[in-house]
C-alpha cells in the first residue's frame, strides 16, 4: 500500500516509563572541566527527552534481529534484508526499474509499485534509501516539570586486554528509573502484513524488555509503554477525526 493516497492512519499513544536508568548522550563533549563528560540529551528548556529517531532506530534494529530468528513465523517465514551490506533493492535495480517504465503512462506510479514489491517487510514499514517510512515517532517529552538526573563514573576498557585502561576514567549522566515520557507514534497506509509489524512493536514496548540509548550492556535503557491507546482512522472516519479529533469509536484492538 503506497503513500500517494490516504487509506488509513494508526495513532498510538501512551506513557514511556524508564524501568532502569536511561542514558541517551547529547553527542558532544563540553570543554568546561566542571561539567559531565557525557551528558544526556536535553531540549531547549533543559529537560531530558527520548529522541523519536533514537527510539525508531532501536525498534528497527530489534525487529530485524527478531525476524531473522524464530519471530519470522508470524509473517509466514519472511525475513528482512541486511539494509547496510545487502539491501533488498540497490541503486542499480532502481535505475533499471525507472528505465523499464520510462515511456509508460503513469510511469511514476508503476515505478513506485515495482520498488515497493521488492522491499522486505521491514523496509516497507520503516523505509529505505528509495522509499519513505510509514512510521513516525515523535520525540518523547518529559512528563512533569523536573527529572532526577544522576551522575555516574565510568572506566574505559582496553579492547585488547579486556581490562580497564589506566587514567581513562570519565563520568556520565543518566535519567533515573521511574522517569515518565509522553509517547506518540503514527503509522500510515498499513496493509494487513504491516499491521503485524505494528502489533509486534506495541507488544515489545509493553513488555518492558526493550532497551534504548547507550550502555545497555550494563543494564541501562530498559523502558516500558503503559496506558497504550491505539486508534485507526480510515476513509469513513477521516472527516470526524479532522473536525472533532480522536474518539473511542476509532479505538483499534488487535488479537
Amino acid at each position: 500500500m503506497l503513500m500517494d493516497k490516504f487509506k488509513n492512519r494508526y495513532i498510538v499513544k501512551g506513557t514511556i516509563v524508564a524501568e532502569t536508568p536511561v542514558h541517551i548522550g547529547a553527542g558532544s563533549e563540553s570543554m568546561d572541566p566542571v561539567e559531565t563528560d557525557n551528558a544526556v540529551i536535553k531540549d531547549k528548556d533543559g529537560k531530558p527527552y527520548i529522541p523519536g529517531s533514537s527510539l525508531k532506530g532501536a525498534l528497527r534494529s530489534w525487529l530485524e534481529t527478531f525476524l531473522r530468528g524464530g519471530g519470522n513465523k508470524i509473517l509466514g517465514g519472511k525475513t528482512p534484508c541486511l539494509c547496510v551490506n545487502s539491501p533488498c533493492i540497490n541503486d542499480t535495480e532502481v535505475k533499471e526499474i525507472k528505465k523499464k517504465f520510462k515511456n509508460k503512462e503513469d510511469s511514476e506510479r508503476l515505478v513506485a509499485d515495482e520498488i515497493y514489491k521488492r522491499l522486505c517487510i521491514i523496509c516497507k514499514v520503516f523505509g529505505s534509501h528509495c522509499f519513505t517510512s510509514k512510521i513516525t515517532i515523535n520525540d518523547c517529552k518529559l512528563i512533569g516539570e523536573r527529572a532526577y538526573i544522576e551522575k555516574r563514573d565510568g572506566v574505559a576498557i582496553d579492547r585488547d586486554t579486556g581490562t580497564s585502561s589506566k587514567n581513562k576514567k570519565y563520568d556520565f549522566e543518566q535519567v533515573s528509573a521511574g522517569t515518565k515520557f509522553d509517547f506518540y507514534m503514527t503509522a500510515d497506509n498499513l496493509d494487513s502484513e504491516n499491521e503485524k509489524i505494528l502489533e509486534v512493536i506495541i507488544k515489545i514496548l509493553e513488555s518492558g524488555d526493550f532497551t534504548v540509548g547507550g550502555k545497555t550492556s550494563v543494564g541501562l535503557g530498559r523502558i516500558r509503554l503503559y496506558g497504550t491507546k491505539i486508534y485507526r482512522i480510515d476513509e469513513n472516519s477521516l472527516e470526524n477525526y479532522l473536525f472533532n479529533g480522536l474518539s473511542d469509536e476509532m479505538r483499534w484492538q488487535y488479537v
